[in-house]
């Protein structure tokens, strides 16, 4: 290979390599920088739990599972469901309503509910949907009630 014609075209390419080093350098502090934004603390569930949401919680796990029951048994009816599901919705909805949870929680617990009674009740399923915190939840109200 024959000798460049000027010896500052050998700096110039020296020039260039190190800038693209400085680039690739920068690239990877950046990418190390945006991978540890996500790694900050959270609180954990169990440091923000009301006081006797335990005891509220077993209740409404009943009530779910009265809930499937009652879901199980024929309705002739698929809008206004059985005397059971009825029943089993008003007693759940009221222990939600009353229970010392959070809404985030209180959303949530109404999602299965919705689930356990499925198609079986449909004006059940609007009264579900009537219960949820969602403009609380908007408002940032998580606190427990």
């Amino acid at each position: 290979m024959p000798p460049p014609p000027f010896p500052s075209d050998c700096n110039h390419r020296l020039l260039y390599v190190g800038v693209v080093l400085r680039l690739v350098l920068l690239a990877a502090v950046a990418l190390l920088a945006l991978t540890a934004c996500g790694a900050s603390k959270q609180t954990t569930r169990h440091a923000r739990q009301c006081k006797n949401e335990a005891a509220a919680l077993a209740k409404i796990r009943g009530d779910l599972t009265a809930l499937r029951a009652a879901a199980r048994l024929p309705a002739k009816n698929t809008l206004i469901g059985n005397h059971a599901i009825n029943v089993a919705t008003d007693t759940f909805l009221r222990d939600v309503a009353l229970a010392p949870i959070d809404n985030l929680q209180r959303n949530r617990l109404i999602d299965h509910a919705m689930s356990a009674i499925g198609t079986h009740c449909q004006q059940c399923f609007q009264a579900f949907e009537a219960g949820r915190p969602i403009p609380a939840i908007r408002a940032g109200d998580l606190s427990c009630s």
